[in-house]
Order: C-alpha cells, then structure tokens, then sequence
C-alpha cells in the first residue's frame, strides 16, 4: 500500500508568490516609467518603454509571474477534487502559458501580441468560472462566491470600461481571486 502526498500547499503559495511578483514588478515599473498612467494606458505599454520598466514587465509580470500562475494551474488540476477543479486549474495553467508570451511578444509584435493578450484573458476568465464551479460541487460556497462574484465584475467592466481600464481592474481582480483561491487550496487540503 503507498500513500500518495497531497503537495497541494506548494502550489497554493506558488499562486501567492505569483500575485507578489506581479505587484512588486508593477509598482516598480510605474516608478520608473512616471509617464504611464493607471487606467488611461495598458500594461503592454510598459513592454515596449524605453526605461527599464519594459524589464520589470516583461520579465517581473508576464514572464515570471506567467510561470508561478501555470504551475499554480497545474498544482489546481493535479490536486482536483472534481472536473470544474480540473478543468479550471488546466485554463488557468493556458492563462499562464500565454502570460509569459505576453513577455516574450510585446507590443511592438502587433496583432500577434493582441491575439496572445486576449487568448490569456480568456483562458484566466474561463479558468476562474469553471473553478467557482468546481467549487460550488465541493461545498466551498464562500469561494464559489468570490469566483462568481469576480466573473461577474469581469463582465460588466468590459462592458463598462476602455481596454485599459478593464485590464487594470481585471488584473487586480484576478490577482484577489488567485489569493483567495490559494487559500481555499490550503484550507482544504487532504490529510
């Protein structure tokens, strides 16, 4: 008889670090790059700076942070307790996938880098709700709600706001979902 390690809490502070890395690599990149503006221009504009806040971006919030959310995804969906778990840690481990890609074809990439930003978007989204999902089937109602809750915010501010609106908000959505979906990891994690 084996007994298999439930490593679940690894990958909940991967997502954690993720959300730090991101924060931290942000917050530097609008010191350096005074002329970028919360809400008025995108994140990808600090891909393409002439200062060194195109490091931190690319490097600090796509291409890091991209890594720490597919590892998170992987840890949702090798540790899943039903289908809406396992296909949400797999989107959310795409999202990540394409996060980095956002790093690696910035702006300058045009149409291509569009296609990339929108197809991480859409798999974070999609990610997000097919785990409120798996989590409403494993009786965890206060997470289920923070997911449905922050889907459903997702999609009034497209509809609300300009792109760079909708991904500053969106960001900061999504990074309080990935928190909060960490903590639900660590809090229900096999004995």
């Amino acid at each position: 008889m084996s007994l298999q390690k439930d490593h679940s809490v690894a990958f909940s502070w991967l997502g954690m670090i993720g959300v730090a890395v991101f924060i931290f690599a942000w917050v530097c990149a609008a010191s350096i790059d005074t002329a970028w503006q919360f809400g008025v221009n995108t994140l990808s504009e600090f891909g393409i700076s002439d200062t060194d806040a195109s490091l931190y971006f690319n490097y600090g919030c796509c291409m890091i942070t991209g890594a720490l959310v597919a590892a998170f995804g992987i840890g949702r969906a090798a540790y899943a307790k039903n289908k809406g778990h396992a296909a949400g840690g797999t989107l959310i481990a795409l999202g990540g996938a394409f996060l980095i890609l956002v790093g690696l074809f910035t702006m300058d990439s045009g149409d291509v880098h569009v296609m990339i930003a929108v197809s991480m978007a859409a798999f974070l989204f999609f990610g997000i709700a097919a785990t409120a999902v798996g989590n409403w089937n494993a009786d965890r109602k206060v997470f289920a709600g923070v997911g449905i809750i922050v889907a459903c915010l997702l999609v009034a501010m497209a509809v609300a706001f300009d792109v760079a609106g909708l991904e500053a908000y969106g960001i900061i959505l999504a990074m309080i979902w990935l928190l909060s979906e960490s903590v639900n990891m660590i809090l229900c994690r096999k004995n």
